[in-house]
């Protein structure tokens, strides 16, 4: 089974929240103060510290407009395959699952708090599929049972950074020789030294953010001097590859026995072999190198366990496919999580994503509003021609991102599937009024076009800045004079990119604007860089 779905009311910062789960991977992104450690806080009530948790006061919802007298937490566990809870280790739980409409079977288990005169009342409660409470069964028992086999562990960040120390665990040493056993059967290009060097590294780092212990550190020279380490890092970069093709229960038994041994060192709880535990780590990227935080994820992977993952790096969400990312909103009603959906794309769709967002350009996903233009001379010229104007676009959370190769529809139907605002400059020729019909199509219904789209008054925005007060920087870049050239402008302009090119250009015109001054920035432009920063406020 696999936490499916979690609803949050009135509890730490969170007003209302629903949440759909991945099975795997679930990264969430989203502004500071906007939900993610109640949503972390409210994850750990499964946390076997946390069984049967007893609300306070601090785990009301609380701001100047709405101080609720209840706070609920509502998981719903769900099958990952038909029979799943036919299986030794799930069997006693059938007789609280009831079947849902894809034909697996689920679990709801509630968690609700009241404030009754000076007291607060907390319940612990297993719901059927009406919403209604089991009585016929021992819950205390079930709900024991269920958060073993699903338990949160939230993966700590240790103070010191410096280094990752070398473990030294006996128990997860076992671990550590079947699988360099079992690896080694399945790899023969792997080399026993490359495994032992691979698999040190990967105790390495689980005990960095799980088993931490300030003792430890008398091992930090020896690992993070020697030239041996590196060795290990590039090990476990291979190792990940093989581990990437396997899809074997016992090897990733194996490196669960590794994590939970650690656990079990650090929190003196025994993991049950047969768990899939939820994991949390918050923010990773603060302590670990990229290259370390890449090999690291690559392996996390392969663990038989349900990842919660919070993040402010592109670097680590270009890791993972699209359907796993969440941006949290806050709205006046509560928080929303947006996400594609695991169908929620095209394969066309989702491709053209990965390459051009993800892949090129991560730090995309964080923003609040796409300003989305034609090609990469726009990109720079009007993030310049903004800087000049007053307009700090990046300040706002806007991101410039050109359109040409990737296409329009794409860009849109994800900015409008994750919450991100969006607003199109395009030309005037017959390709951007096709653009500005594809505006039309995906905007909002019964929204205002205007506030999707500006279409320049020329062909290119070349020959509109020429019209616009800058031909002279064309007539001199392309013909070494600024008076009359009795020429069509669009041949000047061809001129001037041959001669020079469009970067170029685009260099010239705003090394003009810091001559001149900013009140020779063409009106259109300004006017459409101070309504998108409106719109993306609005929006928000």
């Amino acid at each position: 089974m696999y936490l499916s779905e979690v609803y949050i009311n009135g509890f730490k910062g969170i007003k209302q929240l629903t949440l759909a789960l991945n099975k795997d991977a679930n990264v969430m992104i989203g502004e500071n103060q906007w939900g993610r450690s109640s949503l972390i806080s409210a994850l750990m009530l499964l946390s076997l510290d946390n069984l049967f948790y007893q609300f306070t006061e601090s785990d009301f919802f609380d701001d100047e407009h709405y101080q609720p007298n209840t706070a609920t937490v509502r998981f719903i566990f769900t099958e990952l395959a038909d029979h799943e809870l036919d299986t030794p280790a799930y069997q006693a739980l059938n007789a609280i699952a009831y079947q849902t409409m894809d034909k697996h079977k689920s679990i709801t288990y509630l968690i609700e708090a009241t404030k009754v005169e000076n007291a607060i009342v907390t319940k612990h409660e297993l719901l059927d599929q009406y919403g209604k409470v089991m009585t016929h069964v021992n819950q205390q028992d079930l709900i024991t049972q269920l958060i073993n086999l699903h338990p949160v562990m939230r993966l700590k960040n240790p103070v010191d950074d410096s280094c990752l120390p070398v473990t030294n665990q006996p128990l997860s040493d076992y671990y550590v020789k079947q699988l360099a056993m079992q690896l080694s059967e399945r790899a023969q290009q792997f080399s026993a030294d490359d495994l032992t060097k691979s698999l040190a590294a990967a105790k390495a780092l689980f005990e960095y953010y799980l088993a931490y212990d300030p003792s430890r550190l008398r091992y930090k020279k020896q690992f993070c001097q020697s030239p041996a380490s590196n060795q290990a890092w590039d090990s476990l970069a291979r190792l990940n590859n093989i581990l990437d093709d396997l899809d074997d229960h016992y090897t990733r038994t194996m490196l669960l026995g590794i994590f939970g041994s650690l656990f079990l060192a650090q929190e003196g709880k025994q993991l049950n072999q047969q768990a899939t535990p939820i994991m949390i780590l918050e923010e990773p990227e603060s302590q670990l190198h990229p290259i370390i935080l890449s090999v690291g994820f690559r392996l996390l992977k392969n663990f038989p366990a349900q990842k919660f993952i919070t993040t402010n790096s592109s670097d680590l969400v270009s890791l993972f496919s699209l359907n796993h990312i969440y941006h949290l909103i806050r709205k006046p009603s509560g928080i929303i999580a947006m996400h594609t959906g695991e169908h929620g794309l095209s394969r066309d769709d989702n491709r053209k994503i990965l390459f051009h967002i993800l892949y090129r350009r991560a730090s995309a996903v964080f923003a609040r509003c796409w300003l989305l233009v034609e090609g990469e001379t726009e990109v720079w010229l009007l993030r310049e021609l903004a800087e000049l104007s007053g307009y700090h676009l990046n300040t706002e959370g806007i991101q410039l991102i050109e359109f040409a190769q990737c296409g329009l529809k794409p860009l849109i139907r994800y900015a409008n599937k994750m919450g991100i605002h969006w607003y199109v400059i395009t030309d005037g020729d017959a390709a951007g009024k096709k653009y500005a019909d594809t505006v039309r199509t995906l905007c909002p219904e019964g929204s205002d076009i205007h506030q999707f789209l500006t279409i320049l008054p020329a062909r290119d925005i070349e020959n509109f800045l020429f019209e616009h007060g800058f031909s002279h920087v064309y007539k001199q870049i392309g013909f070494n004079t600024t008076e009359h050239i009795d020429m069509p402008v669009n041949r000047i302009v061809h001129k001037a990119i041959r001669k020079s090119s469009k970067p170029d250009l685009a260099i010239a015109i705003c090394d003009d604007v810091r001559k001149r001054g900013m009140q020779t920035i063409p009106h259109l432009l300004t006017h459409t860089f101070a309504k998108v920063i409106r719109s993306a406020k609005q929006f928000y």
